[in-house]
């Protein structure tokens, strides 16, 4: 028989509750059950014509009333806004054979959100006459008479083995430049803050003069940039240039949605491009575990994988076939070992103790106390997704976990998340009662600073700090030795600056990329912060003049959270040509900024990213 089709209609909004109306035909004759994935919580009071047998975050499985084509339920307090919010993956279960239930797979014939067309969005970007130049924008920048030929196989002289600068240049531009004590370009050493640098464009050849080689190799990425504007023919230019912060970010969620080693080292040679230092690899969450850890395999034989009848069950874009992935610790060092060469650290997130459902059903025999009758839901509608501060075999884990990722990365900043943990956890945990009353600890958020505050003391004992999101100070047990990764409001991250914390700023409403760029309900992301336009980035200012703890303020965090983050053309789409503000943002002082200048050397930039094949989202004028 053809396979069965599904009508999915969001039928009606009340206020922020949405209703929703399956209608399916070409159904098989036997009883079914239908699996699908929906970002939403499922009021199982509300349903008509079904019961709900699952749902553990976005995936469901509701079981029809005899007969019943129909389906209807109803979602609270979540508004369907983008066509990525309507329920995806479905699929039937069949009763049992002789072989194993039987899958069928549903093809979705139509949606209809209920949501009148969108009118036309503003432009993008202000009418100013293209200008080629840098991003980010130097602190200095004067023109200079003439031009200067760069040579496809020009020659390079400076200080000791230049060999890996140099394989990176010629990868940016598509040169062959090569070491020779008697170079066109020189690099020079001079008594220049760590990063800064000086290039010099004369007719007679090019000079980068820093203190070394991250200076040098900052000046040759302008370099770069100059030369894939405008050809072999440069127009002679002088920089003087230094960062604003130490710390420029880019983060990569690969738990939810797994992205191969290829894709990562090209997006870590674009982040090089636009001078950011420190990648951010958020390698666990509720929907995957992503890091080979030897001494406990059923991480990644388990936990990597989600489908039907798996440990972990179909989420986000959902289906039955198993999906997923994970990094080898050969293929980690692997990664490492390539952003060093391009002077960017790697910084892993290993997220606890909320966000660990995929964990603990790896895990259930040291992560899972049977006696715990606590009662939640997280944010992202998972009742089971919480390690237990109370339970020796959460340390075993942890301490273990920590042990390899310690060897794996050499950086000595190691993110623990700590993030979202809901109201709830640990009441029904005797288990944890009895720490409280052990520790006379009043309030439960108490235990996860308890925990928090073992892994800092643990990580130190290793000669590494423990990085976190803004909630690690809860409970009030982590020290002062702890980052704190600002997220929910920038206010949250003036306020742990000004109580003494190294603050680096990542606040959703300026800086989260996974955030949509407009209100358009065909226009991909999410939009719980709001929405997140061109303009919205650049105007981010992460460290007020007036602030009297600025120098708390290490640097900018942008994240690109992959709930809806299935492709490597979806990657570049959320992050391009956003992320080249936000290295605006972490490099360039506020003085020497200003939007329409950055909108004047847009163009330029995006015939850097089509010499890249970055398919960018084309800002609207």
């Amino acid at each position: 028989m053809s396979a069965p089709l599904i009508h999915t209609q969001v039928e009606r909004h009340d206020g922020e509750d949405v209703w929703f109306r399956f209608s399916l035909s070409q159904l098989p004759a036997a009883h079914w059950k239908l699996h699908f994935c929906l970002a939403r919580h499922i009021d199982p009071a509300s349903l008509e014509g079904a019961i709900l047998e699952r749902q553990s975050g976005s995936y469901k499985v509701l079981i029809p009333a005899e007969g019943q084509r129909e389906l209807r339920f109803c979602c609270r307090n979540t508004p369907i806004k983008k066509i990525s919010d309507m329920p995806r993956g479905f699929f039937l279960s069949l009763p049992e054979a002789s072989t194993g239930p039987q899958l069928m797979p549903v093809v979705l014939a139509d949606e209809d959100l209920g949501l009148p067309p969108s009118g036309p969005n503003a432009p993008d970007l202000p009418k100013v006459e293209p200008l080629a130049g840098i991003v980010p924008q130097p602190d200095q920048r004067v023109l200079l008479e003439g031009n200067f030929r760069l040579a496809e196989r020009a020659h390079v002289s400076g200080p000791g083995s230049l060999t890996t600068l140099l394989d990176h240049f010629n990868e940016l531009t598509g040169l062959a430049l090569e070491q020779d004590h008697d170079g066109e370009i020189r690099l020079l050493e001079e008594p220049l803050a760590s990063e800064a640098y000086r290039l010099t464009i004369t007719p007679e050849g090019v000079t980068i003069a820093a203190a070394g080689e991250a200076g040098w190799r900052h000046g040759l990425v302008s370099l770069a940039q100059w030369y894939l504007q405008h050809g072999e023919s440069l127009p002679c230019i002088e920089l003087v240039d230094a960062p604003r912060f130490g710390f420029r970010g880019i983060f990569l969620d690969c738990a939810r949605h797994f992205h191969t080693l290829a894709t990562l080292k090209r997006l870590l040679k674009l982040m090089s491009l636009y001078k950011f230092n420190r990648f951010h690899w958020h390698l666990t969450d509720d929907e995957g575990w992503r890091l080979e850890i030897k001494a406990f395999p059923q991480l990644t034989e388990l936990a990597a994988w989600r489908g039907h009848d798996l440990p972990v069950g179909p989420q986000l874009s959902g289906g039955a076939e198993p999906y997923g992935g994970y990094y080898t610790q050969s293929e980690v060092k692997e990664l490492v070992s390539y952003a060093s060469e391009l002077g960017i650290t790697v910084i892993p997130e290993i997220d606890i103790p909320g966000h660990c459902h995929a964990a603990i059903k790896a895990l259930p025999e040291l992560l899972v106390e049977e006696a715990d009758r606590s009662r939640y839901r997280s944010v992202q509608y998972f009742d089971d997704n919480v390690l237990n501060p109370a339970l020796p075999g959460t340390y075993r884990f942890l301490e273990a976990v920590l042990d390899e990722v310690c060897e794996l990365f050499p950086d000595p900043q190691i993110h623990m998340g700590g993030d979202e943990v809901p109201t709830g956890v640990w009441t029904g945990s005797p288990a944890c009662q009895q720490l409280m009353q052990q520790e006379g600890y009043q309030d439960c958020r108490e235990l996860q600073g308890h925990l928090l505050r073992h892994c800092q003391q643990y990580l130190a004992g290793k000669g590494k700090r423990m990085l976190g999101w803004e909630e690690i100070l809860h409970g009030d047990k982590v020290s002062r030795d702890a980052t704190i990764f600002a997220w929910t409001s920038f206010q949250a991250g003036l306020d742990a600056a000004a109580a003494g914390y190294p603050v680096v700023m990542a606040p959703a409403q300026h800086l989260y990329l996974d955030l949509a760029w407009n209100q358009d309900p065909g226009e991909p992301g999410l939009y719980w912060a709001g929405t997140l336009n061109l303009e919205q980035v650049y105007s981010c200012d992460p460290a007020p003049a007036d602030f009297h703890a600025s120098n708390n303020i290490l640097g900018v965090l942008s994240p690109l959270w992959s709930e809806l983050v299935t492709s490597r053309d979806r990657l570049d789409y959320m992050l391009f040509p956003r992320m080249l503000a936000t290295a605006e943002v972490a490099w360039s002082d506020p003085a020497s900024k200003a939007w329409d200048h950055f909108a004047a050397r847009l163009p330029g930039q995006l015939q850097i990213l089509d010499q890249l094949q970055v398919g960018y989202r084309v800002p609207q004028k």
